[in-house]
C-alpha cells in the first residue's frame, strides 16, 4: 500500500486569509471580484471562476468526442490531482484556523474536519452533501452529493458522469488516510436517482463495487455485497 506524503507549506494566517475564515452564507462574504484584472478570487485567494451548466455539459461532451471512453478516466485523474492538492491547502488553513498553527487536521474530530472542507464547495455550486462513516470497520466511505453539477448538466444517460467528483474524493481520502485510496460513483442522478452516491475504499474494494456495478446492482445491495465479505 503506498503511504501518502502530508506534508503542507505553511501558509500566513492573515496574508492567507484566515482571520476570521469559518463558514459563510452568502456569495458577497464568498467571492472578491477585482474589475482591473477581469478576476474572480475566493476569500483564501485562490483564482477562480464562474461557469454555466451548458459549459460544464460541453466540456464533458467535448473530452469524450476527442478521447472516447477514456474521457472517464480522465475526468477522474483530474478530480484526483485537484483533490490532493485542495486538501493540503486546506489541512494548512485548518492548522491555522482552529490548531493554532500547532494541531493538525488528523488531531481533530472527522466530521468536523470534512464538513469544514466540503462547505465551500456547497458555496461554489458543487451541491450539498451527506458522509456516511458507518461502514469504517469495512474500511469505506460512503458519500451522497445532492444536486451534483455535474450530474444536473448532463441528460438521463443511464450511466455514471460524476467522474471528476470521484477523483476529487479519492485525492482527498488519499491524503487523509495517508494511503492510497480509490473512489467509485455506485448511483447517479444521470441514472434517474434522486442523489448521487459515491464509494471510497482501497483499489481491492472498490475493484468489487465496479464488478458489482457492472452486474447491475443497486448501490444498496453492493453495499451489503461489501459489508457481507
Amino acid at each position: 500500500m503506498t503511504e501518502y506524503n502530508t506534508s503542507y507549506d505553511p501558509i500566513d494566517p492573515v496574508d492567507g486569509g484566515f482571520r476570521g475564515y469559518h463558514n459563510y452564507f452568502v456569495s458577497e462574504e464568498f467571492f472578491s471580484y477585482e474589475e482591473e484584472k477581469g478576476a474572480i478570487f475566493l476569500r483564501d485567494g485562490q483564482r477562480a471562476a464562474k461557469v454555466t451548466d451548458a459549459f460544464i455539459n460541453s466540456l464533458h461532451l467535448g473530452i469524450e468526442e476527442e478521447v472516447g471512453a477514456a474521457s472517464a478516466l480522465m475526468m477522474y485523474q483530474c478530480g484526483y490531482a485537484w483533490g490532493l492538492q485542495d486538501m493540503k491547502r486546506f489541512a494548512a488553513r485548518m492548522r491555522q484556523e482552529f490548531g493554532g498553527g500547532k494541531r493538525d487536521i488528523w488531531q481533530m474530530h472527522t466530521r468536523f474536519v470534512f464538513e469544514c472542507w466540503w462547505w465551500p464547495l456547497t458555496i461554489m455550486g458543487f451541491g450539498a452533501w451527506s458522509l456516511d462513516l458507518s461502514f469504517l470497520d469495512k474500511g469505506l466511505t460512503v458519500i451522497e452529493i445532492r444536486n451534483s453539477a455535474v450530474a444536473r448538466s448532463m441528460k438521463l444517460l443511464g450511466k455514471p458522469v460524476c467522474h471528476l467528483y470521484a477523483g476529487m474524493f479519492a485525492g482527498v481520502f488519499s491524503f487523509y488516510d495517508r494511503k492510497e485510496r480509490e473512489c467509485i460513483e455506485i448511483q447517479c442522478y444521470s441514472m434517474g436517482n434522486d442523489v448521487c452516491k459515491f464509494l471510497v475504499g482501497d483499489k481491492q474494494r472498490i475493484n468489487a463495487a465496479e464488478f458489482w456495478r457492472q452486474e447491475g446492482a443497486s448501490a444498496t445491495e453492493i453495499l451489503s455485497h461489501l459489508e457481507s465479505e
